[in-house]
């Protein structure tokens, strides 16, 4: 039996992975109402009432502390 966490991306593509806001704020320190009012061309909308941003994206926009 399979699951969705059995799937790996190539390395070359793992920065070009989507992540929900969620995970965005842990990666990045910036909260989801931070990315949509800042960074709204940054977020990929998966459906309707599901957003994510690319991995990549969410390490170049860190917070430095």
């Amino acid at each position: 039996m399979s699951t969705d966490d059995d799937f790996k991306l190539p390395p070359r593509h793992e920065l070009d992975r989507i992540i929900s806001l969620q995970e965005a704020e842990q990666v990045s320190s910036l909260s989801p109402s931070s990315w949509k009012r800042n960074h709204p061309d940054k977020i990929v909308e998966l459906s309707p009432r599901r957003l994510g941003v690319r991995l990549r994206d969410a390490l170049l926009l860190k917070k430095s502390s």
